[in-house]
């Protein structure tokens, strides 16, 4: 029962019905005793400056960020975490006491740790991401990080190649 103490969560979308993880989030959030609701957010893009003030004024705790919002997130919010700034995209807002909006991204760490966990050491080979929206973007800024070398390939090459620029210039 969602009550005037209700901690809020949510997920950033467009579209947004289809998603799995409120039901997912908020078993976990039971289980867990947490007076807390995860809630999905049909957010169009043009809509989605006003979304990001609103969960300030809402007293949402954050949200998680999926397509298309990835990318235009990590321009809008106020701080961004080192792979989202090196990648240009946030899965996660969180939202500070004093109201600051942080971006980060977990698609990445969450992809370099299952290639850790599948080989049983950390990995700096060789690999390949296919595509460049905004979670390939957050996997290939952490795969970069963690030593490996990067190839990406895309539909569009020019999208490939601007996130092997922004890679680039990440260092």
């Amino acid at each position: 029962m969602i009550s005037g103490t209700t901690r809020l969560l949510g997920v950033i979308g467009d579209p947004v019905a289809h998603s799995r993880s409120p039901r997912m989030q908020n078993a976990a959030l039971r289980e867990m005793g947490l007076d807390w609701a995860y809630v999905p957010l049909h957010v169009p893009g043009d809509r989605l400056e006003d979304a990001l003030r609103g969960l300030r004024a809402l007293g949402f705790v954050g949200v998680n960020v999926t397509v298309p919002h990835k990318e235009a997130v990590a321009r809008l919010v106020d701080e961004l975490r080192p792979v989202a700034e090196a990648s240009g995209s946030v899965n996660t807002v969180i939202v500070a006491d004093d109201g600051r909006l942080i971006g980060d991204s977990t698609d990445g760490p969450a992809i370099a740790a299952a290639i850790t966990s599948e080989v049983g050491e950390r990995y700096t080979g060789a690999v390949t991401v296919l595509g460049a929206g905004g979670s390939a973007r957050a996997a290939a800024a952490a795969l970069a990080q963690e030593g490996c070398a990067v190839t990406i390939y895309a539909r569009r090459p020019e999208a490939a190649e601007a996130l092997a620029r922004d890679l680039a210039a990440t260092g």
